[in-house]
């Protein structure tokens, strides 16, 4: 009996097993699915020209002679100050100067600092308008000529003094702070 049993379950029918899906199957279909996405990736990231575009670095305006009226700057009603540095593009001290500024300046276009409105920067680029910084007494021959940079600040449209503090974006942003807690950032 025992070879008779055996022959029985030699002859009973196996059940077809389940087919299990091609794993070519399954990679095509996720390679599809991320080419797709990358696809709608690129149409909503990189415009017509085909190259992405690089996010505009937000710099401190320059000014020039026409925002000056003698010692004063040309505010046209703002009460508030302005921070302007005096520089010239042979310093390797004034890159700092524009950095802090231009970040200080990107802070006043967000809003991301409880100072915009109330402070403007600028930069004067000195070696386009040195009568400019003459009169102010950043170049020029004279013995007390502050040298570069040199940042002003002027309430209401006048000079208050030089700023002598750290030339970083923290530092002009801390001394604002500052001025505007003693009252002395407006009029």
């Amino acid at each position: 009996t025992s070879a008779a049993g055996k022959s029985q379950k030699a002859e009973k029918p196996l059940k077809p097993a389940a087919p299990k899906p091609a794993k070519s199957a399954n990679i095509v279909f996720v390679l599809s699915a991320l080419a797709v996405l990358v696809a709608l990736a690129w149409v909503v990231l990189v415009p017509a020209g085909g190259k992405a575009k690089k996010p505009k670095a937000i710099k401190a305006p320059f000014a020039s002679e026409k925002a000056f009226d003698g010692q004063t700057v040309r505010a046209k009603g703002f009460q508030g100050s302005h921070v302007i540095s005096f520089t010239d593009k042979s310093c390797p001290h004034c890159v700092e100067a524009t950095e802090a500024l231009d970040g200080l300046e990107a802070k006043l276009k967000a809003q991301a600092t409880k100072l915009a409105g109330k402070l403007k920067v600028a930069q004067v680029d000195c070696s386009k308008h040195a009568d400019l910084c003459t009169k102010f007494g950043v170049a020029g021959d004279s013995e007390d000529a502050s040298g570069y940079p040199t940042l002003l600040w002027f309430r209401a449209g006048e000079l208050q003094g030089a700023y002598d503090g750290e030339r970083t974006t923290q530092g002009l942003e801390e001394w604002a702070i500052t001025k505007e807690a003693e009252g002395a950032l407006t009029q």
